[in-house]
């Protein structure tokens, strides 16, 4: 699950931009946690490096713009996949500024938001900060973090389960969670780590990720739960 942010002061484009993403959602292997914003400000006041795309207003009535709420976030965030939204296509030279992936000319039509969306997703699966290797057969393998489904334990392996492909490491659970070091993944069970960004569903003892049902220990269900709900509530990344 990507986290995006939407900032615009006005509802009804922010309702198009959430309705495009549904619309993507729809059409791609994909799924989007989205908070809204009504205001640069709003976004700025309380945000935490933890989202994958933002979009971003260029013209708001009141308080900081666009282009200055852009310059902000840079300061704090400058791996964050930014992308424009505007009524007036010049604007989007500004974007060069603060490293805007693209821009979005309103009214937004889902189908050309979709065009959009092709390469802006292409960038957010290599981010920079979302690389790691693993020794799986003898050869160092270089993986995407985000991509990473569950881990799980076969003996004295971990098998990484990822959108890639299925790797198997010879490490524990314990050393491989470690070299993750990403807050987004839980252990919910004594040999299953599980990604929160593909978490699709909890229920009384398993939880399903991107399809799979996956078991989560009697002693980590609360603290499971809570994790979740901190990922979703923007927390953690």
């Amino acid at each position: 699950m990507l986290r995006v942010a939407v900032v615009d002061d006005d509802a009804q484009d922010r309702a198009k931009i959430s309705a495009g993403l549904d619309f993507v959602a729809a059409q791609k292997d994909v799924s989007f946690s989205i908070s809204e914003f009504d205001s640069g400000d709003q976004f700025l006041v309380k945000y935490e490096p933890n989202y994958d795309i933002v979009f971003m207003d260029v013209e708001f009535l009141s308080g900081a713009n666009g282009i200055e709420a852009a310059h902000q976030l840079r300061k704090i965030d400058k791996t964050v996949v930014l992308v424009f939204v505007t009524r007036m296509a010049q604007m989007a030279v500004k974007g060069y500024e603060v490293d805007a992936l693209d821009f979005i000319v309103k009214p937004v039509d889902n189908y050309s938001f979709l065009l959009k969306m092709t390469r802006i997703l292409d960038r957010v699966a290599i981010r920079p900060d979302d690389m790691f290797c693993v020794c799986a057969e003898g050869e160092i393998i270089s993986l995407h973090i985000r991509m990473l489904r569950y881990l799980t334990v076969d003996g004295h392996y971990v098998i990484y389960h990822s959108k890639e492909g299925t790797f198997a490491e010879y490490i524990t659970l314990n050393a491989a969670e470690k070299k993750l070091n990403d807050p987004a993944f839980f252990r919910c069970d004594r040999g299953c780590l599980v990604n929160l960004r593909y978490v699709e569903q909890i229920r009384k003892s398993t939880c399903l990720v991107d399809g799979e049902e996956l078991p989560i220990a009697r002693t980590q269900f609360g603290k499971f739960k809570q994790a979740y709900a901190r990922y979703l509530g923007g927390l953690i990344e």
